[in-house]
């Protein structure tokens, strides 16, 4: 049996701001704690990652901060390796996108798509400002969101619904620099073939039934509504240039994935990407599920030399305090400060009970505490103390392996299970659990020597401390992934060396446990607590904020709005637009109005008519594409799903909704 190879990616973070939680999560641990469980299983397994240094997220903060996007990138490429380092996240390459290797894998690659004919060009409306004199690609520009309404949506993506987004689609679009309205300009710009893959990306996805649902179904909804090519060009000086097209530069997301090849082919792997035998395993954040199962898959397919992902572990947000964290608001405790404030087990350990596999989550300072003081230092740090004391005050730290009970069996047999279990967890990301099940050993432990008294129950005494310390070691080696700093600390009082997983099995003929021993945590108390809550507090810059993250609103204001039901009477595609259907619905009594709503990419027109949709009928008339919409109809969103929101009753159009 040929055995498999792992490369093992993190979403490369901007170099715009210091990380956040919700990131270090989502891309930073979870890939950690995934290749040092393989490296630990004898696997051949590197993992790479790097910054993201392109594209207008550097070029706006660089701006703000009156320097250039070079030293800005500089800073906090700086500042964020050296936080990662201190959190015990070891990349085997962690590097950068600005490095020359990199230009010339990207306009490499891009040349052999260019030869492979998925490039050509195209004129487009660009947002122009007038009064900074220049085009407003990305981030250069804010707006309202087409999709859920959004009143500060980039001009690159959606922060409140996760949409990926272009400038023009922006309502009440403004630069972000000035706050001027900007106008449409036409340029040439240079486009990716994508369409021409959907077929085929839509087969590779359908048969990756192991992705997470989150993923999986946001890229089916994606391929099944059918994909346009993407613009992969940008009217911007700061970038990896296009070889061919003067004064453009390559858009970040077509860049940026591009960056896992070229830091793979700086430590000598790039044959990792075309060898059969090779997983590559993606760890990403919900916010980019569509450029790591359909752009870069894409881009993938359509050079013919590499291998395609195998697993894309995407999770859903991490909040904060039931807010948002956000690198732009400054809010919510981010990773500089964090690795200076408690030791780097403590996070890893809590963060790994907080991924937000299948739903959002959040950092809670109170929690924090409580698993802190209750998993580590009471369920794993207090058994180890007691087995360790034991065994130093009844046998001078020296234990012999003495004839095994069936109760002794028992448990040690525990040990064996649940080291197979949490490592088949393991295979699987399903990172959480895996560390649930190894605590539970710990547990197991405790309740073992409750029951068993060896401080008064001499006949036992031997074998409950032997099989305790046998706990104690595989603790020492399951745990290492997640907290690597405890479990060479727990390795060293046992005396004991351990070096692959299975080695958590493999019990001792005898322990010479070190007298120097400590105990392995200390418990935070509330003034601790209190007085992190105050220092990050995320009510700062977000008054009102709940959970979801848009403000509460007065009664009054809620009371302005005018739902009723409405029935679609006819429908069709707005020409020129992929996104865009006209509708006319009747709101009762045979009053009929025009609405333009965002639909196409979820519904075909014919597969409107008759439903009975809920309408906003008060609000003010927009022009789309040259028609005015009076209205907007309510749907819901989910992974890339919408569903239009109706009623389950017989209810005549003109119905009031109250």
């Amino acid at each position: 049996m040929i055995k498999v190879r792992y490369l093992v990616t993190g979403a490369l973070p901007y170099v715009n701001y210091d990380l956040h939680f919700g990131h270090v999560v989502a891309c930073l641990l979870r890939p950690d704690i995934f290749t040092r469980f393989l490296k630990l299983k004898g696997d051949e397994a590197i993992s790479i990652c790097g910054s993201d240094e392109y594209g207008t997220p550097s070029l706006v903060a660089a701006e703000e901060a009156k320097t250039t996007p070079q030293k800005l990138c500089d800073k906090y490429h700086a500042i964020q390796k050296q936080s990662i380092e201190k959190l015990n996240i070891k990349f085997d390459n962690f590097s950068r996108t600005t490095t020359p290797e990199h230009i010339k894998v990207v306009q490499d690659f891009y040349y052999k798509l260019k030869q492979n004919n998925y490039i050509y060009r195209k004129e487009i409306e660009q947002l122009y400002c007038g009064r900074c004199e220049r085009a407003l690609p990305d981030r250069y520009v804010r707006g309202v969101c087409p999709y859920c309404g959004s009143e500060n949506a980039r001009g690159d993506q959606c922060e409140s619904c996760g949409k990926p987004l272009e400038p023009a689609q922006l309502k009440n679009a403004r630069c972000v620099t000035c706050g001027t309205e900007p106008v449409i300009k036409k340029e040439e710009h240079v486009f990716f073939e994508l369409s021409k893959l959907n077929e085929q990306l839509l087969n590779w996805v359908e048969k990756n039934e192991h992705w997470p649902d989150n993923a999986r179904n946001f890229a089916l909804n994606w391929l099944n509504s059918g994909l346009d090519d993407k613009d992969i060009s940008r009217d911007l000086t700061w970038g990896v240039p296009i070889p061919d097209a003067d004064g453009l530069v390559f858009y970040v997301w077509f860049d940026a994935p591009l960056g896992y090849i070229t830091f793979t082919k700086q430590i000598g792997k790039e044959n990792w990407w075309t060898d059969k035998n090779t997983r590559i395993v993606h760890f990403i954040g919900k916010d980019n599920i569509v450029f790591h199962t359909i752009y870069f898959p894409g881009m993938l397919i359509a050079n013919g030399k590499y291998n395609l992902p195998y697993q894309v572990s995407s999770c859903e947000f991490l909040n904060y305090e039931g807010g948002k964290f956000s690198k732009s608001e400054k809010r919510g405790v981010f990773l500089q400060d964090a690795v200076e404030l408690y030791p780097a087990d403590y996070w890893r350990y809590y963060l790994t009970t907080v991924i937000p596999d299948t739903h959002d989550s959040s950092f809670e300072w109170k929690e924090f505490q409580k698993t802190i003081n209750n998993d580590l230092n009471d369920v794993i740090g207090n058994f180890v103390h007691r087995t360790l004391t034991f065994a130093q005050k009844f046998y001078d730290g020296k234990v012999e392996q003495p004839t095994l009970t069936a109760a002794d069996k028992k448990v040690l047999k525990k040990i064996e299970n649940i080291t197979d279990e949490s490592a088949k967890l393991l295979y699987d990301v399903q990172l959480k659990k895996a560390l649930i099940e190894i605590v539970s050993l710990a547990r197991e432990g405790n309740q073992f020597i409750t029951a068993e008294e060896p401080w008064k129950n001499e006949k036992r005494r031997q074998n409950v401390v032997y099989v305790s310390l046998c706990i104690s070691k595989a603790l020492a080696t399951l745990l290492e992934p997640f907290v690597p700093e405890t479990s060479e600390k727990l390795k060293k009082y046992l005396n004991v060396k351990t070096s692959v997983w299975d080695d958590a099995k493999s019990f001792e003929k005898s322990f010479n446990i070190a007298n120097d021993f400590k105990p392995l945590f200390k418990k935070i108390d509330d003034e601790e607590v209190k007085a992190m809550t105050e220092r990050f507090s995320a009510s700062k810059g977000a008054p009102n904020e709940k959970k979801g993250g848009k403000p509460m609103i007065k009664y009054d204001d809620f009371d302005k709005v005018e739902l009723k039901i409405a029935v679609v009477k006819a429908a069709e595609r707005v020409e020129k637009s992929d996104k865009l259907i006209k509708l006319v619905v009747d709101e009762g009594d045979g009053n009929e109005r025009t609405v333009v709503a965002g639909l196409a990419e979820h519904y075909k027109p014919e597969e409107m008519v008759g439903k009975k949709i809920v309408l906003l009928a008060n609000l003010e008339p927009r022009k789309m594409k040259g028609i005015e919409s009076n209205g907007m109809l309510l749907a819901a969103e989910k992974d890339g799903v919408v569903s239009l929101l109706t009623v389950d009753k017989d209810v005549g159009a003109g119905a009031e909704i109250r």
